[in-house]
């Protein structure tokens, strides 16, 4: 069996606690913070677009961030690992068996060490393993789409909290996540045709009226596709018909629609969306 160690970084603040779902494992306390998963055979890591980041590890993190998210707001602590030069710090090691949850303990508390000389800080929040355990068996690991989804938001999340810098890729990759949510509706509801799409828009606004009554989601996705394609990639105003020299990108965009695209895959993968 392959696992792999990620120190976490200390740049921002993580979320204060020890949790474990199946070969899953996550220690933020004391003085270090880090995970510890499995990578299967099956993932097919190193070979495909998400070298960054093993399969196995898309449910583990998405749960992380999905146990804390109560309403549509950006979740602070997203197991950012640490970034050197071109590529996240972690460690591979071949075992017979995952390690207990006191060895899992050691190996982030060796690899914080040769990761990072600054202490890092903590905040408490009302999260249970239980809690961790119910999202990550519900994240089904075969579905190509959640994982296309869950990686994207991760990345998006890894992005946000690098630099600012990254404001277009950020949005980019959570309307991309939104995607794959959209196209996993539709085969889940058994759209398909032209209309497919506006079926799933329509869908998810009914459920926004129950959940989240006073958002016109039909208003505001094609605000959303109109920004990356008119503000980011093609500076063409289709509506106005006006051109813009210089694209542009508000901050609401990313706080706002990350926030809910991430909220919405939450309830897709709990089925209360669907």
């Amino acid at each position: 069996m392959q696992i792999k160690i990620t120190p976490l970084t200390n740049t921002h603040s993580h979320l204060e606690g020890i949790f474990k779902a199946k070969n899953c494992y996550y220690l933020a306390k004391f003085h270090s913070a880090g995970i510890v998963t499995e990578i299967k055979k099956s993932d097919n890591w190193l070979e495909d677009e998400m070298s960054w980041v093993s399969r196995s590890e898309i449910p583990f993190v998405t749960t992380m961030r999905h146990v804390q998210l109560r309403s549509q707001h950006l979740v602070e602590g997203v197991l950012t690992p640490v970034l050197r030069k071109f590529k996240p710090f972690y460690v591979t090691k071949e075992v017979d068996k995952f390690p207990s949850r006191d060895e899992c303990m050691q190996l982030v508390y060796k690899y914080c060490d040769y990761a990072s000389d600054d202490g890092y800080d903590f905040y408490k929040s009302r999260v249970k393993e239980n809690d961790v355990v119910r999202l990550f068996r519900k994240f089904d690991y075969r579905n190509d789409l959640f994982i296309r989804a869950g990686s994207c938001l991760y990345k998006a999340y890894i992005l946000l909290n690098t630099s600012h810098l990254f404001a277009e890729e950020i949005y980019n990759n959570a309307f991309i996540a939104f995607e794959a949510m959209v196209e996993h509706l539709k085969f889940k509801n058994g759209f398909s045709g032209k209309e497919s799409r506006n079926k799933v828009i329509d869908l998810i606004g009914k459920y926004l009226e129950k959940d989240n009554p006073g958002v016109d989601f039909k208003d505001y996705e094609e605000e959303m596709r109109d920004a990356i394609r008119n503000d980011i990639i093609h500076p063409f105003r289709e509506r106005s018909g006006e051109r813009i020299a210089q694209p542009f990108l508000m901050a609401d965009y990313i706080f706002e629609d990350l926030g809910l695209i991430d909220w919405l895959f939450k309830k897709i993968i709990e089925g209360k969306l669907k």
